[in-house]
């Protein structure tokens, strides 16, 4: 299905600054306990392509997928005191 996913998006025919074909990658994820497999846009123009034509998650969705994105490390929140007035 990744496979799938990937074909659909280079079929949207989406190039990069060069001219080229934006390039998707199907990567084997290892971190896991279970098998997976995801597919990715390994170019810096990738984040912003999604954001502006949904590339990956029209791609599963035409294949009945949910495309689940990537999570951005959380910050550390600073911890602020309020003083109560009195």
């Amino acid at each position: 299905m990744a496979q799938e996913v990937a074909l659909e998006v280079e079929a949207q025919g989406h190039t990069v600054e060069d001219g080229s074909l934006l390039p998707v990658e199907v990567r084997d994820e290892a971190d896991t306990d279970r098998a997976a497999v995801s597919v990715a846009i390994p170019h810096a123009a990738g984040v912003g392509m999604e954001a502006r034509y949904g590339l990956l998650k029209r791609a599963a969705a035409r294949l009945s997928l949910r495309a689940k994105g990537f999570s951005a490390p959380r910050r550390a929140r600073k911890h602020t005191r309020t003083r109560k007035r009195r």
